[in-house]
């Protein structure tokens, strides 16, 4: 599964992609032969360091007060993707949202990450998600898995973020040249280590929770065998 982000980096084909895909699946068999999981068990693979994360300015939910992004993507394992509140693609952020649901259920069921790992989203829409409407969704977030909705003042400080994680959108507009509210963005997922490093990127087809919960695992585990 790590290659995924790199194959894409190189405009590969979709069809290439399953096909490694399917070759990985292939291997992942018990010693008798019959396949188990069809993803590596945690700790059994390294997740490279790609780049460190983008920073900027941002506002937590409820709160107009600015913080450093990085004050949200370092000390624990987190998981960060990009979304605004008004979009209705299903394969866009309501997929990533649901997505983002059964990561925190898996993550809650295991004591050792509680307190070790957050999630994160970050509009695309400043002007609609104010941190007073994001106070909304702050129900989601638990004591065992926070999750951070985040904001910015205006789409100034929002460009320069998603400009460092070669990020574009674009927005439809109505006969009158006029913004309908829908934003057209591509679907990423990123996995960040405590020490503020993307180690994984992940895009829509490959987004599997199970195996990001895997991933999670892995880097905790890294963490585990560093000496005090």
């Amino acid at each position: 599964m790590r290659f995924f982000s790199r194959l894409r980096d190189h405009h590969l084909s979709c069809a290439l992609l399953f096909a490694v895909a399917v070759a990985i699946s292939s291997t992942a068999t018990t010693a008798g032969g019959a396949t188990d999981s069809p993803f590596p068990a945690p700790g059994t693979y390294k997740l490279d360091r790609i780049e460190p994360m983008a920073n900027g300015w941002v506002i937590e939910s409820s709160a107009w007060r600015p913080r450093r992004l990085s004050s949200y993507t370092s000390g624990k394992v987190t998981l960060f993707s990009f979304f605004y509140g008004t979009c209705r693609d299903p394969t866009g952020c309501p997929a990533t949202w649901a997505a983002f649901e059964d990561i925190q259920s898996s993550l809650q069921k295991d004591k050792d990450l509680n307190g070790r790992v957050r999630l994160l989203f970050l509009s695309l829409d400043p002007n609609v998600d104010t941190p007073d409407l994001l106070s909304f969704y702050t129900v989601k977030s638990t004591p065992q898995v926070p999750w951070h909705f985040l904001t910015t003042w205006s789409e100034w400080f929002l460009r320069p973020i998603m400009q460092s994680l070669s990020l574009t959108t674009s927005y439809a507009l109505d006969k009158n040249g006029q913004r309908t509210g829908e934003i057209y963005h591509m679907v990423r997922v990123y996995l960040i280590d405590r020490d503020g490093w993307i180690r994984e990127i992940y895009a829509t087809g490959f987004f599997d929770p199970d195996v990001v919960v895997n991933d999670i695992k892995t880097l905790v585990m890294e963490e585990n065998e560093k000496p005090k």
